[in-house]
């Protein structure tokens, strides 16, 4: 009876997470980029840069604050005022270039506008490719191209993620791969990604690939 509890428990959170993954990923995604933009300004020398992380941030500021009392058509004022603002900045390099591409692709997420949020995760990821960004990068872009339904893509990039030294999100990453690879019916590459969950990691993630395993075994769809 324990071995069921837990696997119906699992299950009902691997629904949640499923079904809530973007609104985990783009908060995720802003509080790392927030941190980032302490530590660099702190070490920046060049005005011009420290000038543009100041204006990403002012935009950022600008629609964020007090949204919560904000109705639908206002929030949609917000974003389109904050994508134009944004704009400018997208095409600057450096750290400037990847936070405002990455602010970018936050509200056109938000907006259920995958096409131009995996445009923009990717160009941040090609102007950072040597920060620990770059990791939150690919894996939000592995969620729009899901979105998109690009599986195939998506496999990939989240496993070049999952695969991103000290990347905090890998297992969940992993994780998502296998979900994927499950639903394209490539179930003996799922499970592999799944037994490198079980293998690497002790988090929730891991006890979710395990339940996902003895289902297949159950089924006697893997050995």
């Amino acid at each position: 009876m324990a071995d069921i509890k837990k696997e119906s428990t699992n299950s009902k959170l691997e629904n949640f997470i499923f079904k809530n993954r973007k609104a985990i990923i783009t908060v995720a995604g802003v509080a790392i980029v927030a941190a980032v933009a302490v530590c660099v300004v702190v070490g920046i020398k060049d005005l011009q840069a420290r000038k543009g992380l100041a204006a990403v941030d002012q935009i950022e500021f600008e629609y964020t604050v007090k949204s919560a009392e904000l109705s639908d058509s206002e929030i949609s004022a917000r974003q389109d005022k904050a994508l134009s603002a944004i704009e400018s900045l997208c095409t600057k390099s450096g750290i400037v270039g990847v936070r405002a591409n990455m602010l970018c692709a936050d509200i056109n997420f938000e907006k259920k506008n995958y096409a131009e949020a995996l445009n923009a995760y990717l160009a941040a990821l090609e102007k950072g490719k040597k920060i620990y960004t770059a990791a939150i990068c690919k894996y939000n872009a592995a969620v729009c191209q899901e979105e998109l339904g690009k599986n195939e893509e998506a496999v990939k990039t989240f496993i070049d993620a999952a695969e991103t030294k000290d990347f905090f999100l890998a297992s969940h990453a992993f994780f998502n791969a296998a979900r994927i690879q499950e639903t394209l019916g490539l179930v003996n590459e799922a499970a592999e990604t799944y037994r490198k969950v079980t293998e690497k990691y002790n988090d929730p993630w891991s006890n979710l690939s395990q339940s996902r395993l003895i289902d297949l075994q159950s089924k006697n769809k893997i050995d």
